[in-house]
């Protein structure tokens, strides 16, 4: 039996984003890592469970400087599907349509 080479098909690079001007964080989109996000997201929809969901996918310091900045609803929304957009490997306007339609 051949050899099956897809190391350039796995695509694995890092991940980020950006939500200001010296806030850039890398995403962790290890499968295991979102399934348990999602199951924070469906277990408990507060805002404590969105956090916890950030720190996650973004790290302990992204979850206590992202809290600290005290976003609006909205834009925390937006910090989420830009998150999202990263691990379900779409653009932020291909997930932001996805949303739209739930």
């Amino acid at each position: 039996m051949s050899n099956i080479n897809i190391i350039d098909k796995l695509g694995i690079e890092e991940k980020t984003i950006t939500i200001a001007e010296d806030k850039t964080y890398t995403v962790n989109c290890g499968a295991k890592t979102m399934l348990k996000a999602q199951e924070l997201f469906q277990k408990d929809g507060s805002f404590e469970a969105m956090f916890d969901a950030i720190e996650l996918l973004l790290g302990k310091k992204a979850r206590k400087e992202i809290y600290e900045m005290d976003l609006t609803v909205g834009q925390l929304k937006k910090v989420v599907l830009a998150i999202m957009a990263q691990v379900n490997e779409v653009s932020y306007e291909e997930m932001e349509k996805r949303f739209q339609n739930v």
